[in-house]
């Protein structure tokens, strides 16, 4: 995140939320809390009250980002080692680690994080104490490479644009009924498309970065992602939008 001009979250319901900034970081632990915007709640995973209650032989699982359009990264196993501080040290488990599970909560019997994966091993939630004492003074956050706008000198009243424009208006695709008709049946895809809005927040441009398999399912985002609707800004931006379909 580090040199992120824009980042999107998904949730499993597919709708898709603006990542405003970073909140806090630290390169030690390579460990970053960010801000998401959301109009409602969201459920989220419970944090281990007391992390120096991890045990070797303990059960836990990496689980993979819902924003890959492939099986889901998991790794399950029993704690085989610990650092010797639990809220400090890394710490391993006895499966394979993919490498896509980097950010993925490691998540004991009881639902609760115990950790982190990250490129550099796994990682006791105890560091994030600071950090999460950190970001509650930290306003709304800010991508370090997220465009910022120029200041004006001139006197005269300007457009208000956003500083950071965000999406507020996303439906999802629906899975078109010419794909249910095809010869071969219902089919499954997933891709990623390139949406540009213009200083209106109207979508200017979507362009197909991972195509579906299925020039079906890839007209069927597109339509929809041409319906998106964002704040004005200064100037043009662009998102990059994950879309799996299913049948």
């Amino acid at each position: 995140m580090a040199d992120a001009a824009y980042a999107v979250a998904k949730s499993p319901d597919g709708k898709i939320r603006n990542v405003t900034g970073v909140l806090a970081s630290s390169q030690d632990s390579d460990l970053a809390v960010l801000r998401a915007e959301t109009k409602t709640g969201v459920p989220f995973l419970p944090l281990a009250k007391n992390s120096e209650a991890t045990a070797v032989n303990a059960w836990a699982v990496v689980i993979g980002s819902s924003l890959q359009h492939k099986e889901q990264p998991a790794a399950a196993g029993t704690i085989t080692s610990l650092g010797s501080d639990p809220k400090k040290d890394g710490f391993q488990i006895s499966g394979a680690i993919p490498n896509d599970a980097v950010g993925s909560p490691v998540v004991d019997a009881e639902g609760e994080v115990v950790g982190i994966a990250t490129k550099n091993g796994l990682r006791p939630t105890g560091l994030l104490d600071p950090l999460l004492a950190q970001s509650k003074s930290a306003g709304t956050g800010r991508l370090a490479a997220a465009p910022v706008e120029s200041p004006t000198v001139s006197p005269s009243p300007t457009p208000k644009f956003a500083r950071n424009p965000r999406v507020i208006y996303n439906p999802a695709p629906s899975y078109p009924y010419e794909a249910r008709m095809l010869r071969s049946g219902p089919t499954t895809g997933a891709g990623k498309f390139r949406v540009t809005f213009d200083t209106n927040g109207l979508v200017k441009n979507v362009q197909a970065v991972e195509s579906t398999g299925q020039s079906v399912l890839d007209q069927a985002a597109i339509k929809a992602l041409q319906e998106w609707k964002a704040e004005p800004g200064a100037h043009d931006w662009t998102v990059l939008v994950p879309i799996t379909f299913k049948p």
